[in-house]
């Protein structure tokens, strides 16, 4: 068999319990100590010391009712990532911020103060939201209005973090200057949605801008991460969806917005279950499994599909497919869980398992790819989806924290390393060194919005 060439990249999305719905139940999940800085320590160091890319920090505006009372990812990302910055060295740090939510020149400055503090590893996880509006002096547009109000956001940031010349600062000592001033470009922006005038009064940023990521699955999300982003977070659990899925995009960067396809990374999510055996695989799912309630799975699983009702059937039945949104009405629903609901659909119609089968082994995955075995097994199934081009790399999404990254790291990269297939060095400094991106050029012209 031919293998692709190259080396994958690896994201960790850190969910600091664990991803699978009440892992934290578990006496060794460490949730007393949630929102300290010593679990997102321990996921940054782990994941440095085993090479990965880069460390992912999700976000929202609102507090959701949500089934896991609440949701247990509640970590704030800049300052986080801030916090991170003074305990690692190489590893990327990714932070979600919203442009339905944020002004453009207040955000610019954040992540160049990250990516100083960093020596040049931040990047920006690009979200409209679909919730929050509740919480500030604004209402929540419609999607599209969102995304063309995200794009002018990142016309006026870039406007912002390019407004120093490289060579601006000077440091002359004798002279008594510290930046040329001739070198330093007011961007005076007027565009739909956003204005700024002033540079920020810091220079331009190691990187020249953070790496840009978008994780959106509607039509108006692959439009703009197709445009956009450079490293791309997706939800894909079926090989042939995959590979459509990475096919169209970057056929659409290219075609449509004169991209080189080879500098955009997919990495959709895997939710590994690592066993040093099957038997010991095995086992540990079905621990995970015994600690979610029906109760809670219904809801969780209901929430998935929409609100469909499941609560009147047969647990050992399979959901009847009538119940199901069909796929063009699911794409009208303003529901986070729209974007992946193809996914799921999927599973329900065409593998037919029970309800209970659903709840014990679907419920929290969202769409991702749940696989659980050795490190063999899994290093297997991730070459499988690397060599076919359904991806680039990988957003690891551990079912359980923190022996669930902790296996990750010790048996799967390790394997993966003897394929040749990951690194075992990291090969600069910056995040763009790492996944192999130029810096950008100062760009000073606006493109349409």
């Amino acid at each position: 068999m031919t293998h692709r060439e190259g080396q994958m990249s690896l994201v960790l999305f850190f969910n600091p319990v664990g991803r699978l719905t009440h892992s934290w139940r578990r006496e060794q999940s460490g949730v007393e100590g949630l929102l300290g800085l010593e679990m997102a320590a321990f996921s940054a160091k782990t994941i440095e010391a085993a090479k990965f890319d880069a460390f992912f920090v999700s976000d929202k505006a609102s507090f959701d009712d949500d089934p896991v009372n609440p949701d247990l990812n509640p970590y704030e990302p800049m300052v986080t990532l801030g916090a991170l910055a003074a305990v690692t060295e190489h590893v990327g740090l990714i932070a979600t911020v919203s442009t339905t939510f944020t002004e453009p020149y207040n955000m610019a400055r954040q992540f160049a103060q990250l990516d100083f503090l960093s020596h040049g590893r931040s990047g920006w996880n690009i979200v409209t939201s679909y919730s929050g509006a509740q919480n500030f002096a604004k209402a929540m547009p419609e999607k599209s209005e969102r995304y063309r109000q995200a794009q002018d956001y990142l016309t006026a940031t870039e406007l912002i973090w390019d407004a120093w010349d490289d060579d601006a600062v000077m440091a002359d000592r004798e002279r008594g200057v510290w930046a040329d001033a001739s070198k330093i470009h007011h961007p005076d922006y007027v565009g739909p949605y956003f204005r700024v005038h002033d540079a920020l009064t810091m220079p331009r940023m190691p990187q020249g801008r953070p790496v840009i990521v978008q994780a959106g699955q509607s039509e108006e999300g692959v439009a703009f991460a197709a445009r956009n982003a450079e490293l791309i977070f997706t939800s894909q659990s079926h090989l042939p969806s995959a590979i459509e899925f990475s096919r169209r995009i970057k056929s659409m960067a290219s075609d449509q917005f004169g991209r080189d396809a080879g500098t955009i990374k997919i990495a959709p999510g895997i939710i590994p279950i690592v066993g040093e055996t099957e038997a010991e695989a095995n086992a540990i799912a079905d621990e995970l499994a015994d600690l979610v309630t029906v109760e809670v799975g219904l809801r969780d699983l209901s929430n998935q599909l929409l609100g469909v009702n499941l609560s009147d059937l047969d647990l050992d039945s399979p959901i009847p497919t009538e119940r199901l949104l069909s796929l063009e009405e699911a794409a009208k629903s303003t529901m986070l869980s729209a974007s992946r609901y193809g996914n799921l659909y999927r599973v329900v119609t065409e593998e037919r398992p029970t309800l209970r089968q659903l709840i014990r082994t679907r419920t929290k995955s969202q769409g991702h790819h749940l696989v659980k075995g050795t490190p063999e097994q899994i290093a297997d199934r991730m070459q499988e989806w690397w060599d076919a081009g359904a991806c680039d790399g990988f957003t690891v999404i551990p079912a359980y924290m923190p022996e669930g990254l902790q296996r990750f790291c010790d048996f799967v990269v390790p394997e993966l390393q003897r394929r040749g297939i990951f690194r075992t060095e990291y090969p600069g400094t910056t995040l763009r060194d790492t996944l192999g991106l130029e810096r950008p050029r100062v760009v000073r012209e606006t493109q349409p919005a």
